[in-house]
């Protein structure tokens, strides 16, 4: 499938180790002298739901030159006048030295129309990453034409641009055949016309039929939604998040959908997935909430995948801890999470090792919706610091989140080490509004190691792969994915937080092929790749 590569490692770049261990962090706004000049052009505005809802971004090195740039989803304008100049997505290729440069128009990705979700794969196996977005009305797909440019390839691509009101994306091998499928969650029947001072909410609508789209590996797609049994109820989907939770090889997948049931398909293995609310087949992860964001993540260092989803202000977030039985229990309240988020109308989220102490923290955006119940309608986002007790505490004031974002409407959340610093930084889409891109400053004080992983058997970027690492007394695990969050996509790097630890003792990968690779004596604070080994 690849060209057959001869070093099953490579070192990209290589940091001085600190002498110091300091845990304190702050989160600082760079975003207006990095050159991210960005707004969005939605609002808080009942009549029109797309506006309303707002947009994600994304994380990827598009133009593989080691730095990660930055993709944003962007809403339209519903009555525009002849001249007007139309809002549009945007992509911002990174220079390496904290700043951006807008590339939009140069690599033909400025869509115009209702953006809502956007995520980043390597889908043709050719070594660059092309692009989905999701839209209310027809969604895109760009092919990477590997020279900074794509070409809009949505109706040659076997139909993939699915014309619906798209939400969240997943991209992932759900066939284990080398080639990465799309799954794409959509929201409501977005069809009455507002008329005069008339409002919506979702529950005044119907939702629509969620799509699974199967690689061909010809360059064409397929839609199995039907028979894989994955077409998610109708049930106003808007988070979609793949994992393997129950570690049998496959990627499962949930979904956050708004005032009705969450739902966890189990991957079966043979392309059919089953709904794990089914009585027979409980995981007792489907609450009925107006679910938003999703992130996966071992909080509890235990060795399985637990599960974080953001809702609406009256309902509290939910934390649930993986038995490792293939059933989830709900810690909200023991773990410190479930207060948290009580009066905040919560979005994207995260939960990654923002301090590099080796346990993930969790952050998830917050802002309201409703124009008549609400004086403001920004709401300042809150970071929980994970104790390495099972517990969290917020300390959102503490790492500087109060000091400028409090009249942020947040919603699209992605994570990635942009600076290539050692720590983790945040970017948030703010609907009606301009983003943030939060810089980490003092994260990097502990010890780290960035993996990426590249596929050869497997698809080229090894997403579904699950990484364990073990550091001493540290053990973690990190599963590679493309499309989490609200809407977003973090970068498809996995960064290890190592504490103190200087070596790492033993990488173990397990790739979506079945293949597995074991590294053992790597240096702390490098980013490497690691290609797959065939066996």
């Amino acid at each position: 499938m690849h060209h057959r590569l001869r070093d099953a490692i490579v070192v990209l770049s290589l940091t001085f180790i600190f002498s110091s261990y300091g845990s304190d962090i702050r989160f600082v706004d760079v975003t207006e002298q990095a050159g991210i000049h960005f707004e969005h052009a939605g609002g808080i505005d009942l009549r029109v739901v797309p506006a309303l809802v707002g947009s994600g971004a994304a994380w990827c090195d598009y133009d593989s030159d080691g730095k990660l740039d930055l993709y944003i989803a962007n809403s339209a304008l519903v009555r525009p006048a002849s001249d007007a100049v139309l809002p549009k997505n945007a992509l911002y290729r990174n220079n390496g030295d904290g700043t951006f440069s807008d590339v939009t128009d140069a690599a033909g990705v400025g869509d115009t129309g209702w953006g809502m979700g956007c995520a980043f794969a390597d889908y043709d196996n050719d070594g660059d990453a092309d692009l989905y977005v999701t839209n209310y009305k027809t969604n895109l797909f760009y092919r990477n034409n590997g020279d900074g440019t794509f070409k809009r390839f949505s109706s040659g691509a076997g139909g993939i641009g699915h014309d619906g009101f798209g939400a969240g994306i997943a991209w992932g091998d759900y066939d284990s055949d080398g080639y990465l499928d799309l799954y794409v969650g959509n929201y409501i029947e977005y069809t009455k016309v507002p008329q005069g001072d008339e409002v919506f909410f979702p529950y005044d609508f119907f939702g629509q039929a969620n799509v699974l789209y199967l690689n061909k590996g010809d360059g064409g797609f397929i839609n199995i939604t039907d028979a894989a049994k994955v077409n998610g109820g109708f049930h106003l989907t808007l988070g979609v998040a793949a994992a393997d939770y129950d570690a049998d090889g496959d990627l499962d997948l949930y979904l956050a959908n708004d005032t009705d049931q969450n739902i966890l398909y189990r991957n079966d293995g043979e392309l059919t997935f089953t709904n794990t609310n089914r009585p027979d087949a409980r995981s007792r992860t489907g609450d009925i909430r107006s679910g938003m964001g999703i992130s996966w993540g071992d909080y509890d260092a235990d060795g399985d995948l637990d599960l974080f989803v953001t809702n609406w202000l009256d309902e509290n977030n939910v934390l649930y801890k993986n038995k490792g039985d293939g059933t989830f229990t709900d810690v909200s309240a023991k773990s410190g999470v479930f207060e948290s988020g009580l009066g905040k109308t919560c979005w994207g989220t995260a939960l990654f090792d923002a301090d590099n102490d080796g346990d993930l923290d969790i952050f998830f955006s917050a802002g309201h919706i409703d124009p008549a119940s609400w004086e403001a309608h920004g709401q300042a986002d809150v970071f929980l610091q994970n104790n390495g007790d099972g517990t969290f505490t917020d300390i959102s004031e503490a790492v500087g989140l109060q000091e400028f974002n409090s009249d942020g409407v947040g919603r699209g959340v992605a994570v990635a080490d942009y600076d290539a610093d050692g720590d983790l930084d945040l970017f948030i889409v703010n609907s009606g509004g301009k983003p943030m891109l939060l810089r980490n400053d003092g994260g990097n004080q502990r010890q780290w190691l960035q993996i990426r992983t590249v596929g050869t058997v497997s698809n080229r970027d090894g997403i579904g792969a699950l990484v364990k690492v073990s550091a001493g007394d540290l053990h973690q695990i990190q599963q590679v994915t493309a499309g989490d969050s609200y809407l977003s996509q973090s970068s498809i790097d996995v960064e290890f937080g190592l504490g103190h630890h200087e070596t790492v003792d033993r990488i173990v990968i397990q790739w979506p092929s079945g293949i597995v690779q074991t590294l053992t004596d790597v240096r702390a604070n490098q980013r490497i790749v690691v290609i797959e080994r065939a066996e």
